[in-house]
């Protein structure tokens, strides 16, 4: 791990699904079909690593075949199981001048709506693409909006996002002629493999606790809320300019989970410890 500056994070990566959601998306899918355990099943054994994500991704896929509709379905869902403080942290990150992205193994349509009510700009978003049979539904009605709703799923793009090593190829990409310092924020083995292509990585337990990210996380934060990602990407000097406006509850939330001890871990005392340094006195 770097010794990390806590004012020099400026493009911050996150994930969607059990990190600023509360919710898997496809086992939300899943669910609607009345196939939640085999899905589910498939889904934890990816995020916990014991299986490659290109091993589940098409057969989730083929279980499920959703619609249009049903991802509209699940947009809503993962805006209304939306991560505690997750739209009040990317506010303040964007208020001081950071460049948030979401980079998911999510579906596309899903995904990018949920990051749009979240305030993230859709060019910064990256999901999984898929191909509906444009002749399901009501393909002859195509004068009607609603139409395309009944299209049902046919095939999706194989790519970085549907293996398990591959959001490291998104971040280059996206951060490819980006100034600053990079943090990336996730609860599962695909997040986790971007390690070495960050300066940060920083594990999110506050709706599912995975051993091996909890192991060689930088940062853990295991509280159900993200506001300690605030502080830690915007270090003192964040602080400074956050005080006295809107951000300034959630920026001091964070802080104050962060010296706490118990939410957030700190994979060295050093650290920790400059970590303390930097904040102890708004305690």
């Amino acid at each position: 791990m770097v010794s990390p500056r806590w004012s020099t994070f400026d493009l911050i990566f996150f994930d969607c699904d059990s990190t600023l959601s509360t919710i898997e998306g496809i086992d939300e899918l899943a669910r609607l079909k009345g196939k939640e355990g085999r899905v589910g099943l498939l889904t934890n054994k990816a995020m916990d690593g014991e299986l490659d994500l290109a091993d589940v991704y098409g057969k989730r896929l083929r279980a499920i075949k959703p619609t249009r509709a049903q991802l509209k379905a699940v947009e809503e869902r993962y805006w209304q199981t939306t991560v505690e403080d997750a739209p009040a942290v990317i506010a303040a990150l964007q208020a001081l001048g950071k460049q948030v992205f979401i980079i998911s193994g999510g579906l596309i349509d899903a995904v990018k709506g949920f990051g749009r009510r979240l305030g993230v700009d859709p060019a910064r978003i990256r999901a999984v693409e898929l191909e509906y049979n444009e002749l399901s539904g009501r393909w002859w009605d195509y004068a009607e909006p609603q139409a395309q709703q009944t299209q049902t799923y046919l095939d999706y793009d194989e790519g970085p996002l549907t293996v398990s090593s591959g959001k490291a190829a998104i971040i280059g990409e996206l951060a490819r002629d980006l100034p600053g310092r990079r943090m990336m924020v996730g609860d599962g083995s695909s997040d986790l493999a971007t390690k070495v292509d960050v300066d940060l990585f920083i594990g999110f337990g506050g709706v599912v606790a995975r051993e091996a990210v909890m192991a060689e996380s930088d940062i853990y934060v295991s509280c159900p809320s993200l506001a300690p990602i605030l502080p830690l990407a915007a270090g003192r000097r964040g602080w400074e300019l956050l005080r006295g406006t809107a951000h300034e509850p959630t920026v001091r939330k964070g802080i104050l989970l962060g010296l706490q001890g118990e939410y957030v871990a700190f994979c060295d005392e050093t650290s920790r410890d400059r970590f303390i340094r930097e904040f102890e006195d708004i305690a």
